[in-house]
């Protein structure tokens, strides 16, 4: 498990924590791959808090518990970054040629 972002398999208390719990599938591997960015190596599976399993539930994120911390403050640091900034990002990303001058 050690080493590797991805879903498989049960998470051991003992080696990894919950970093935090989002809303779906979707989610945790956004949070996985942003992670994965700056190196920290995370895991994820249904949350136990969602009720039974669902695919499309909650998904607690696991990092090792030396990660928290950094993790932590990687995902808060993405939180800074204002409504206007992410409509911005995907307006160009949706139209690349705004950027090109005429």
């Amino acid at each position: 498990m050690c080493g590797r972002s991805d879903n498989l398999g049960p998470v051991s208390d003992e080696d990894f924590e919950i970093l935090t719990t989002v809303n779906n599938d979707l989610e945790a591997t956004v949070v996985l791959g942003r992670l994965a960015e700056v190196g920290i190596h995370a895991t994820m599976q249904p949350s136990k808090r969602g009720g039974p399993w669902n695919p499309a539930g909650a998904r607690d994120v696991y990092v090792a518990a030396e990660d928290v911390e950094r993790a932590r403050q990687t995902l808060e640091e993405d939180e800074a970054i204002t409504e206007e900034e992410l409509l911005a990002e995907e307006e160009l990303s949706e139209h690349p040629g705004l950027l090109e001058e005429d």
